[in-house]
């Protein structure tokens, strides 16, 4: 019965969308909540990669210049660094992917 409810709301806002009015959730720039919760969502993911990124390079340096001697915390961090790399780069496939595929279809 949710998922009805669900529809029913998203064809709600698609009418009001094709009709000129908003939407209860629709903010005045066109963004809704769900969108500005994916775009946080994917933003954390990213400062996230990058800060993985960063500590990976520290832990290097850190082993290269002798101030770390436990090698096994840097090929941890190099590996995290690796494996969250992988993943953002498969996410993004399969984000362009979803994308063509959209592209692609015939109305």
């Amino acid at each position: 019965m949710n998922e009805l409810n669900g529809l029913s709301s998203l064809y709600t806002n698609a009418l009001n969308q094709m009709n000129g009015t908003t939407g209860l959730n629709q903010k005045p720039d066109g963004a809704t909540e769900g969108t500005e919760a994916f775009s946080n969502l994917f933003t954390d993911a990213l400062q996230t990669l990058e800060s993985k990124q960063a500590d990976s390079t520290q832990a290097v340096e850190a082993l290269v210049d002798g101030s770390a001697d436990d090698l096994h915390t840097v090929m941890m961090k190099t590996t995290e660094a690796q494996l969250s790399l992988e993943v953002a780069v498969q996410l993004r496939n399969r984000g362009l992917e979803a994308y063509n595929e959209i592209k692609n279809m015939q109305f």
